[in-house]
């Protein structure tokens, strides 16, 4: 029997914000697709999932690789591993198609199964460029613990502010809380939260937590 060819790749249309360019470790995705940490390792280990390695010998994932872990967590249906493997090639890789699923515009297609991956792929790229700038231009805390880190000239810890949207904070009010933060600095703050738990073990952040803790305002 012959064996399969590979489908040519299409070279893909370049992301904007200068995404191409931008990489994230595995905590830093999974930050920004919404996953679970053990979810997107999974990936990558079973091999359903292709990434590189930086010139520290750690993993590096490209922004069309977020993509397609944003997808999997939006996805609306349970997909078998061999569908998840071939939209990540197709969807990180330029694939045109695999195992059976073909893409055309917005919409992946096999079979009967339908999906609109348009307003997810809007989304990833929204939140990369989210945390691309923040990550570019947070500085870091010399009067303070090991390991935290400001927003851009002030002294607001991002990692406070991602508590306390962690805590059930409302976005739209936090900008009233803090008005020199606008609507992306406070959406990165919810990312890196989840990226950096902050220094020291597990107890003593949780001995640290009255410091975050969020009590809305009443209304008057």
């Amino acid at each position: 029997m012959a064996a399969r060819k590979k489908p040519a790749a299409i070279k893909p249309k370049r992301l904007p914000h200068g995404l191409d360019k931008e990489t994230f470790n595995i905590k830093e995705a999974a930050a920004i697709a919404g996953l679970p940490e053990k979810t997107v390792r999974n990936e990558i280990y079973v091999d359903l999932f292709r990434v590189d390695l930086d010139d520290k010998s750690e993993v590096s994932i490209s922004a069309r690789g977020v993509i397609y872990l944003r997808l999997f967590a939006q996805m609306p249906l349970y997909l078998a591993p061999r569908d998840r493997n071939a939209l990540s090639r197709m969807l990180a890789e330029g694939w045109p198609g695999a195992e059976g699923w073909l893409r055309k515009g917005d919409m992946l297609s096999k079979g009967m199964v339908l999906i609109d991956v348009g307003a997810m792929e809007r989304e990833a790229i929204d939140r990369m460029r989210i945390f691309a700038r923040g990550r570019a231009t947070m500085e870091s805390d010399t009067g303070g613990p090991a390991g935290e880190m400001l927003f851009k000239d002030s002294q607001i810890r991002i990692r406070m502010v991602g508590a306390l949207l962690a805590q059930g904070a409302d976005p739209k009010k936090m900008k009233s809380a803090f008005p020199t933060l606008d609507a992306d600095d406070i959406a990165f703050a919810g990312m890196f939260a989840r990226v950096n738990r902050g220094p020291g073990s597990g107890t003593a952040r949780r001995g640290r937590q009255k410091e975050f803790r969020y009590r809305p305002v009443p209304e008057r």
